[in-house]
């Protein structure tokens, strides 16, 4: 076991023989109860046993391949972070790792590996790092980048055995990725409703169209709606449910002129064209607040909305499609910020 192991780290990464350094934090693997022998001839019962009756799993021994090569090549393409850490010192990093931290433009490689920990973190990794090599422990370490952002990982880690070094791999999971939104994709893959790239679109066509009017302009007016205690749902992982909810709510019960849209920091967007005056757009804004004032309902239980709306109308105040939708976006904050006094809806009516 130990001369496959060798021969992986050797082979495909290039290690090169380390000059003895000063124990630290991580060298001293015996003053942290880490018992480096018991970690060499550790074994779990349940999964050697499973070992044992997975004959598939075993026909990789006889195969007459270099394993060193195709373990490399999996390290180096996988989407999960991978550092290799002899005593101290960080003696590689696979290609996920160096992105994530940035380390390409500085020489990490045989660096003290503590530097790229957030220092409030370097008690839990040493009082946690025997669980994690004789056990399924994964632990959370905050890790910096090279300008010193912080980034959360979770961590699994695999004791290697060499003979002179306290060496080990630190193995993270793999990050999501955000969807990226794009002008290709202009509708929201939850609700089905415009995203708010084509929503800003259409209130810039509607801006247009009523300024090459002579006489006879009608009001145009934009809602930002934020639920507030979306995170409450979120937490419950009834939060798609709850947006699908009120998309389709909103959809049944406005009028089919009103564009409603899906927001980016806010959850929706809604724009009112061809109003007459101050007051109609009052009734349909007090129309939204009713429906959203009913909650949500499951087949148990109905969930109540916190919410804040900020609403703005051109032409006046706001003179252009982009100072409609700022000045919505200010509304809906100064809601927020104020709806501890009861106010949900604001409205943009002294910008």
């Amino acid at each position: 076991m130990k001369k496959d192991i060798t021969a992986i780290l050797e082979n495909p990464l290039n290690l090169k023989p380390l000059a003895k350094t000063d124990k630290n934090v991580l060298a001293q693997a015996e003053d942290f109860n880490i018992n480096v022998d018991e970690l060499e001839v550790f074994s779990q019962p349940e999964k050697k046993s499973l070992r044992a009756s997975n004959k598939t799993a075993e026909g990789w021994r006889n195969l007459d391949i270099r394993l060193a090569d195709v373990v490399d090549s999996i390290i180096a393409s996988s989407e999960r972070p991978f550092f290799l850490v002899r005593d101290d010192l960080l003696v590689y990093a696979n290609p996920a790792a160096v992105q994530l931290l940035d380390l390409g433009g500085g020489d990490v490689i045989g660096a003290k590996f503590l530097n790229l920990v957030d220092s409030s973190d370097w008690k839990t990794l040493v009082e946690n790092i025997g669980e994690m090599f004789s056990g399924d422990k994964s632990v959370q370490i905050r890790m910096k980048d090279t300008k010193g952002k912080v980034l959360p990982i979770d961590f699994r880690a695999i004791y290697l055995p060499e003979i002179e070094h306290f060496s080990f791999i630190l193995i993270g999971e793999e990050r999501k990725k955000q969807p990226v939104l794009t002008l290709n994709n202009l509708y929201d893959e939850i609700t089905g409703l415009p995203n708010f790239f084509l929503f800003e679109d259409r209130v810039q066509v509607a801006v247009a169209n009523e300024n090459v009017k002579t006489k006879d302009r009608n009001l145009i007016a934009v809602a930002a709606v934020n639920i507030n205690n979306i995170e409450t749902f979120r937490k419950m992982n009834i939060e798609d449910f709850v947006i699908k909810k009120i998309a389709n709510t909103l959809v049944l019960n406005l009028k089919k002129n009103v564009t409603i849209a899906r927001g980016l920091k806010y959850n929706f967007w809604l724009m009112f064209n061809d109003l007459k005056s101050k007051t109609e757009l009052n009734h349909e804004i007090r129309h939204i607040f009713e429906i959203l004032n009913d909650g949500v309902s499951d087949n148990f239980t109905r969930h109540r909305l916190a919410f804040s709306i900020g609403v703005s109308s051109y032409p006046t105040p706001a003179h252009s499609a982009k100072k409609v939708i700022e000045q919505a976006l200010t509304a809906v904050k100064t809601a927020q910020t104020q709806i501890e006094n009861g106010l949900e809806i604001y409205k943009a009516d002294k910008f």
